[in-house]
């Protein structure tokens, strides 16, 4: 037994000097038995892929979202899990080419609406005007300024070349489904 102060204690603790120490088969680290023995290439299984999206691919999500409207699948809140299974399902089938995971076509949907309600809030702003054939807000620089202090994203809509093809079908799809604040009153206004 080797004491705490001793120099062969001090030594086994560095981790350069450790190679030289003989160790026996007591000191030497077991591995879990959860662990598989393999090691995994690539990130942790919890950490999802980026997915790569292009404006087919979110309009054929868009195209799916208008079938499964009034299907039944549909609450105040949102979609079941059932219609989302099926929408993701008939998705693959459409795309044979993608393997998305359900999650990352709801993340999908949730930026596409997202984008949707900032671009139709920027809309009606005061300055602003929409442009029906490339569908995109314009505006002076100074609006554009208020625009980002109000919506930090709305960033990448401030080029000629940021186009929201998908916003009068996501019109169709939201209106009337999203919360806007347009009929909130507070205890002091009843």
């Amino acid at each position: 037994m080797v004491g705490k102060g001793s120099p062969r204690f001090n030594i086994g603790g560095s981790p350069k000097l450790r190679r030289f120490i003989p160790t026996t088969s007591a000191t030497k680290k077991k591995t879990s038995p959860k662990c598989s023995g393999a090691k995994k290439s690539g990130s942790s299984p919890r950490v999802k892929q980026r997915a790569d999206w292009n404006p087919g691919l979110e309009r054929s999500l868009v195209d799916i979202l208008h079938e499964f409207k009034e299907s039944g699948y549909r609450g105040d809140n949102g979609w079941n899990s059932e219609g989302w299974n099926r929408m993701v399902k008939e998705f693959h089938v459409r795309n044979k080419y993608v393997s998305f995971t359900k999650s990352q076509i709801q993340d999908k949907e949730g930026q596409l609406k997202r984008d949707y309600k900032m671009l139709k809030a920027a809309k009606q702003q005061s300055g602003s005007t929409w442009n029906e054939k490339r569908n995109m807000v314009e505006g002076p620089p100074a609006l554009w300024e208020n625009l980002m202090v109000t919506f930090p994203k709305i960033k990448k809509f401030n080029n000629n070349k940021a186009t929201f093809p998908l916003f009068d079908a996501l019109g169709e799809l939201y209106d009337g489904h999203l919360a806007e604040g347009t009929w909130n009153c507070t205890s002091l206004e009843a």
